[in-house]
C-alpha cells in the first residue's frame, strides 16, 4: 500500500520505518522546508531519533502535494493542537477516497473535539477513518523492542484489512469499534503522565504513583462513559497499556515535563531540554473545560491542570488532592 505520514516527528517517523519494513511504499511530510531538506540529505531525524537511519526508500518532502499523490493511506503523525491546520491543507487535495488513520494523542483546546472529529473534515465516510494508540515509545520501537497497539474504526471488514496491512514481526495491532475510548485514553494519560513526573519529581516513590495511576483510571473511566465509550477500552492496550507506559518511562515528554516542573525549572528551561512537544500540557486544559462542561468529578487531571495553568504549587496539589473528604473507592 502507498502511505503518506503528515509529520516527520518521533512517531512518525517510526512508524514509516515498520511500513517501510512491511514493503509499504512510504512518504513522510515535514512542515518545515530547511528541515525537510537536511533530513532528506542525511536520513537522520536529528534531534528527534539521533540514532536512526532512515531508509533511502523513504520519501521526505516539504511539498504536501508532492507527498499524498496516490496515497492509499493518509496517516496523521502531528501535535493535536496543529491538525485542523493541517486539515486545511490537506483540504485542496480532496482524500474523500483514502483511507483516514489518526496517531495523534490529545483534544483541541479550542473546539474540544478529538483528532478523528477533526479528520472527519476531509470525507462523508466515517467508516474510512480509523485511530491507532498504545504503548508506543518511539525510541524503543525504533531498536526493534516489541509492542502492541490497538486500531480503532467503525467498520469491521476496513479493520481487519489495515489491522493485517500494519502488524508487522515486532508490532502486533489488535482491532476495537471504540474510536471514542480509545482516543480519550490516549489525551488523558499524557496529563497523568505529567502528574507521574510531577509525584516522582517530588521524590514520592512508587506507592504514590501507583495510588496516582489507579484513580487516574478511574477518571478515564468518568469522562469516557459520559461521552459513550466503552468501559473495557481503558482497561486495554490504549488506557492502561498506554497509562503505565507513558508513566514510568523517562523517554515520555509528559513524563519528563512533569519531572521539570516539580525542580521548579522555568518554561523556556524546559523548552530547550524537551524539544518535542508534550501533548499533555494544553490537553489539561481541555480536559479541564470537558470535566466542568460535563460536570465530572476529575481531582487528579485538575490538579495538573491548576499546576500548569493556575500556579499553584505541586506540592498544595498533592496537599488539596490529600484532604478531599474520604469516601468508598
Amino acid at each position: 500500500m502507498k502511505l503518506s505520514i503528515l509529520g516527520c516527528g518521533n512517531w512518525g517517523s517510526v512508524f514509516g520505518i515498520i511500513q517501510h519494513q512491511n514493503n509499504h511504499q512510504v512518504r513522510i511530510w515535514e512542515v518545515d522546508r530547511y528541515r525537510a531538506e537536511i533530513v532528506k540529505k542525511t536520513r537522520s531525524n536529528d534531534p528527534f531519533l539521533k540514532d536512526l537511519n532512515l531508509p533511502e526508500a523513504i520519501m521526505i518532502d516539504h511539498d504536501l502535494e508532492v507527498i499524498l499523490q496516490d496515497a492509499e493511506i493518509i496517516v496523521f503523525a502531528v501535535p493535536t493542537q496543529s491538525l485542523r491546520k493541517v486539515i486545511d491543507a490537506v483540504k485542496e487535495f480532496k482524500p474523500e477516497q483514502r483511507y483516514l488513520l489518526s496517531l495523534c494523542k490529545g483534544i483541541d483546546c479550542e473546539t474540544l473535539e478529538r483528532p478523528s472529529q477533526i479528520i472527519n473534515r476531509l470525507t462523508d465516510s466515517r467508516s474510512r477513518t480509523f485511530v491507532l494508540s498504545g504503548p508506543c515509545i518511539a525510541n524503543e520501537i525504533a531498536r526493534g523492542a516489541p509492542t502492541a497497539a490497538v486500531l480503532a474504526g467503525d467498520d469491521d471488514n476496513e479493520i481487519s484489512e489495515l489491522q493485517y496491512q500494519l502488524s508487522s514481526d515486532n508490532f502486533r495491532v489488535y482491532k476495537s469499534n471504540d474510536i471514542i475510548g480509545v482516543e480519550i485514553s490516549a489525551a488523558i494519560k499524557n496529563v497523568i503522565a505529567i502528574g507521574c513526573g510531577i509525584s516522582d519529581g517530588l521524590g514520592f516513590g512508587v506507592n504514590a504513583k501507583g495510588a496516582l495511576l489507579t484513580r487516574a483510571l478511574v477518571e478515564m473511566q468518568r469522562l469516557g462513559r459520559i461521552m459513550n465509550a466503552q468501559e473495557r477500552t481503558f482497561l486495554g492496550l490504549a488506557g492502561i497499556g498506554d497509562l503505565i507506559t507513558t508513566a514510568f518511562s523517562p523517554e515520555s515528554r509528559n513524563y519528563r515535563y512533569g519531572s521539570m516542573i516539580a525542580r521548579a525549572m522555568s518554561e523556556n528551561e524546559i523548552k530547550k531540554k524537551l524539544i518535542m512537544v508534550a501533548e499533555g500540557v494544553p490537553t489539561a486544559r481541555a480536559v479541564h473545560r470537558l470535566a466542568h462542561e460535563y460536570n465530572i468529578d476529575m481531582p487528579i487531571s485538575e490538579a495538573v491542570y491548576n499546576i500548569l495553568y493556575e500556579g499553584k504549587s505541586p506540592f498544595q496539589a498533592i496537599k488539596d488532592l490529600m484532604g478531599r473528604p474520604l469516601k468508598e473507592e
